[in-house]
């Protein structure tokens, strides 16, 4: 219980202490990225033993799945418009499947660090919108006290 506080505790003053300089500011962290959520927007959070499912509802309509763990689906890195791209200790590949669904794997570098992999289902076509939600996300690191992210923009190679 008083792990579970004080990670509760860093989420809310990382979230408070965010740049303003980060549109929108993270107020969701993974570990391994953090992300940011608008008014409007709503999320389902699944957290299991080794891995963890958000289930994102954009105020557009539009979905988008994020899981982060250990062992994300296999991915089509032939396919991929974006392969492997370093960026901030990560390695970045994203995918179009099709005019409506994209997929993006943020895999750290070394192996100690969950994977998230994102899946976008664009219903509304607003990818102006999608892409605000994508830039908003942050590289970060996670120690048992605390979560550091960066400023620079994780995902700024990806194009919807």
């Amino acid at each position: 219980m008083k792990s579970l506080f004080a990670l509760i505790f860093i989420m809310i003053t990382a979230s408070a202490g965010a740049s303003n300089k980060l549109y929108p500011y993270c107020n969701v962290f993974l570990g391994t990225a953090c992300f940011g959520m608008k008014s409007g927007d709503e999320y389902k959070y699944t957290s299991q033993v080794d891995f963890r499912i958000y289930e994102i509802r954009l105020s557009s309509g539009d979905e988008i799945n994020i899981y982060s763990g250990y062992h994300p689906a296999t991915f089509d890195y032939k396919r991929a418009y974006l392969s492997k791209a370093s960026v901030n200790g990560y390695l970045v590949s994203a995918l179009k499947v099709n005019n409506q669904h994209h997929r993006i794997l943020i895999e750290p570098v070394e192996n100690k660090a969950p994977s998230v992999d994102i899946n976008i289902s664009m219903s509304s076509g607003d990818k102006g919108l999608i892409t605000e939600f994508i830039k908003s996300f942050r590289s970060c690191t996670r120690t048992i006290l605390e979560i550091t992210c960066k400023d620079d923009i994780l995902l700024q190679s990806v194009a919807l």
